[in-house]
């Protein structure tokens, strides 16, 4: 709370200098953003729905490398890590409670890069790059965007090739950590018709944690990311451009501090298995867009792949300690995606504005798991052949998955004008989605083969009102649907999960303004919301070691306000921007599930788990069911009570050109990390946080200069915190990047 009262009384103290300026002699007002949402290029502060958009020049000034770097830029956003390698995203409490489960399950908020759906979670530990802006949808987009926007959705779009024009920009970075970064771009025009842009983008710098006895330097980077990009214009009518996007990463792994390590230093770990993590990704796409007499034809298709390799040290902490290990020693996903969608547009001077099309995907992945665990002091842990036919005693768990999944979602969508300044939007999606699951699971104990079949066809809408209170005042209300598909468990001997789970659905009410205030010096947009959120998938325990799966948590209500603001005043020297959020919600009614730290309890005491029961006595089962608790009134995961930034620069003369320095304060409440709220496992603590940008451009000259200091007073602030459901339901967390201090030379032609 004090941290709270410290952003609204700086926000308070604003409003006289926001006046005063808004007063001076100088009336620039604050630039307009175009923006992609609704398909076409519309006006953000036109747009109704609850939309942010980040320009990478933002990313830059706060050391935004990748998606976790948003927290606190966007109202509503959390990015959280789990389990080392995944990426969850969570929008106003709906994301995904379903970690080391992506194969059989999709994410809550769905991500574009230039419209191609990416359609995995491991992706989004990519480094970002080339792009021209990020878009941030809040809420569930129940027409436009289907099937896993239940949460809202995030578009990146990356920088295109220019007809007519070479060009190009580069720039160097250098930190501390050993950190570099080159980044290079070229835009050549082929003729009159044709261009090209080559990028490209090297980041490296050195772990920010320690493991002490392996050495190993975690929470590194080496990343290479690459793109081409051909666009051929015969007509003003027609645009096709051919792109392909390669990501390549070589690390040691994140750092995941068990809260039970002796070590009280943040940054170093004692474990004894070392981690990997070795991450490949290619996307090919076809944009093509025909702008016909009568209506606008749009299709990308795109192809995807991905292949990832990483092993940890699962028990997040070492025999010395435990008295016994538990080694992942493969975790490793293959992933191929064909996904296409047809859209037709009306154009742009049309009285009824309308998009209609269809979304197809088809996706095959694979995965192969092997843990092992035992109080051996000198285990043999390799990964060799005959490993499913004849596993060691120590394997744990093993496991090949295969997953073939097809979804088909026609939509439309339109806005009519009542009267010039009242409109309405309506639309639908029929989603229709089908898993195919093939399985072998495998350990000391058993071998079991799993096959199971599973298929839902949901619709999902989005109905909106929107009026012009003033040409420069916008308000709205919407009522809206998202979804989420159910899938199978590849589970064989499970007592409580079940083979298949339900589909999510997030029924939302928002009413929402967008304002142009003090002669459009000043942007102010605001929100208020509440979902009837139901089926939320999460990880069941079950009874049957490794058997957990995903389940349904039959009824979760979330509610809470935001709001954003830019300010533009002075000759465009000084800028003030801020967010702010308050969100709450809980779980509806009674719900009984098995937290999986007392399961472990259950089984390492009672005399009906012993030796090995818990794989085949039904008494040792009932006593673990028995445990289950009741977590109706708990709050949402990843939901912070509040949340916000403020970031204040100014543009001075100096010397030759122009310097500006930025100062920004980022705060992030206290979240819940499950959905038990147990606060000594469960409970990650609030962090605030300061950053510095100070930039130099000449008035002549196409070189810049930046200096940025991120995390200024090198706060151990928490991430995330993540109960592993699985083997030793160890807790461990992972902490925000430590102070970086980086400077930048860039050229530009």
């Amino acid at each position: 709370m004090r941290r709270a009262r410290l952003l609204a009384t700086v926000a308070m103290l604003a409003v006289p200098v926001l006046q005063a300026a808004a007063d001076g002699t100088d009336r620039a007002p604050i630039e307009e953003i175009t923006v992609t949402a609704e398909r076409r290029s519309t006006d953000l502060q036109k747009t109704a729905l609850a939309l942010t958009a980040i320009p990478p020049e933002t990313l830059d000034k706060s050391n935004v490398v990748d998606l976790a770097g948003l927290n606190g830029m966007v109202p509503g956003l959390e990015i959280t890590k789990s389990s080392g390698f995944e990426t969850v995203v969570t929008i106003r409490g709906i994301g995904s409670e379903t970690p080391e489960n992506a194969s059989i399950t999709v994410p809550g908020v769905a991500l574009f890069i230039d419209g191609v759906y990416v359609a995995n979670t491991i992706s989004l530990d990519q480094t970002l790059f080339d792009l021209d802006h990020i878009e941030v949808l809040r809420g569930p987009q129940g027409a436009l965007y289907g099937q896993s926007a239940i949460g809202g959705a995030i578009s990146l779009v990356t920088k295109q090739p220019e007809l007519g024009r070479f060009s190009g920009q580069g720039d160097v970075s250098f930190g501390d950590y050993g950190l570099h970064r080159e980044r290079a771009e070229v835009n050549v025009p082929l003729g009159d018709d044709w261009a090209v842009r080559v990028s490209g983008q090297h980041f490296q710098h050195d772990g920010f944690a320690t493991n002490t006895l392996t050495g190993q330097k975690l929470d590194d980077a080496d990343d290479l990311s690459g793109k081409i990009a051909v666009t051929w214009k015969p007509t003003d009518s027609f645009t096709a451009t051919l792109t392909g996007q390669w990501y390549s990463a070589d690390q040691n792994g994140a750092e995941q501090k068990n809260i039970s390590d002796p070590n009280p230093d943040p940054r170093e770990v004692t474990q004894d298995y070392p981690s990997k993590f070795n991450l490949d990704t290619q996307v090919y796409h076809l944009n093509l867009q025909w702008d016909l007499p009568w209506f606008s034809v749009k299709s990308v298709s795109a192809f995807q792949g991905l292949d990832h390799r990483q092993q940890e040290d699962s028990s997040r902490s070492a025999y010395s300690l435990l008295g016994s290990y538990d080694d992942l020693a493969a975790w490793n996903t293959s992933l191929t995606n064909l996904n296409e969608e047809f859209d037709l547009l009306s154009l742009p001077e049309s009285r009824l504005q309308w998009v209609g099309g269809v979304f197809l995907l088809s996706q095959h992945s694979s995965q192969f798991v092997a843990e092992f665990e035992g109080t051996d002091p000198n285990p043999v842990t390799a990964v060799g052949p005959g490993l499913e036919t004849h596993p060691p005693a120590n394997l744990a768990y093993g496991n090949y998955t295969y997953v073939a999944r097809q979804s088909v979602s026609p939509f439309v969508q339109a806005t009519y004008p009542i009267t010039d300044d009242l409109r309405v939007t309506a639309g639908g999606r029929f989603n229709e989605d089908g898993y195919i699951l093939s399985a072998l699971n495998f350990s000391s104990f058993a071998i079991a083969p799993v096959q199971h079949r599973y298929t839902d066809h949901t619709p999902t809408w989005r109905l909106e009102l929107d009026y012009d209170v003033t040409p420069d005042s916008l308000a709205y209300a919407s009522f809206s649907r998202g979804y989420k598909p159910g899938g199978v468990n590849g589970v064989a001997s499970a007592v409580v999960v079940p083979n298949s789970f339900k589909p999510e659905t997030n029924t939302a009410f928002e009413i929402g303004s967008k304002n142009f205030l003090f002669d459009k010096h000043l942007r102010a947009n605001f929100a208020g919301f509440f979902y009837d959120y139901r089926n939320e998938q999460y990880i069941e325990t079950d009874p049957y070691p490794f058997d957990g799966g995903m389940a349904n948590i039959p009824s979760v209500h979330v509610w809470g306000g935001e709001a954003e603001l830019s300010y533009l005043a002075l000759g465009e020297r000084l800028r003030i921007n801020g967010n702010f959020t308050a969100e709450s919600g809980s779980v509806q009614g009674s719900y009984r599930t098995i937290d999986s730290t007392v399961q472990q309890k259950i089984e390492a005491t009672n005399p009906n788990c012993l030796y090995g029961g818990a794989y085949y006595n039904p008494a040792c089962w009932a006593a673990v069911i028995a445990s289950a608790r009741d977590i109706g009134g708990n709050a949402p995961p990843k939901t912070p009570d509040f949340a916000g930034s403020l970031n204040v620069s100014y543009a001075f003369s100096a010397l030759t050109g122009t310097l500006t320095p930025r100062v920004e304060y980022i705060y992030r409440g206290a979240l819940w990390s499950r959905v038990f709220d147990e606060p000594g496992l469960d409970k990650v603590k609030a962090y605030g946080l300061w950053n510095l940008n100070l930039d130099f451009a000449p008035d002549d000259g196409n070189y810049t200069l930046s200096l940025t200091a991120s995390n200024l007073t090198n706060k151990a602030g928490v991430n995330s915190r993540y109960t592993d459901p699985y083997g030793t339901f160890q807790t461990s967390q992972q902490y925000i990047p430590p102070r970086q201090i980086i400077g930048t030379i860039g050229y530009s032609f």
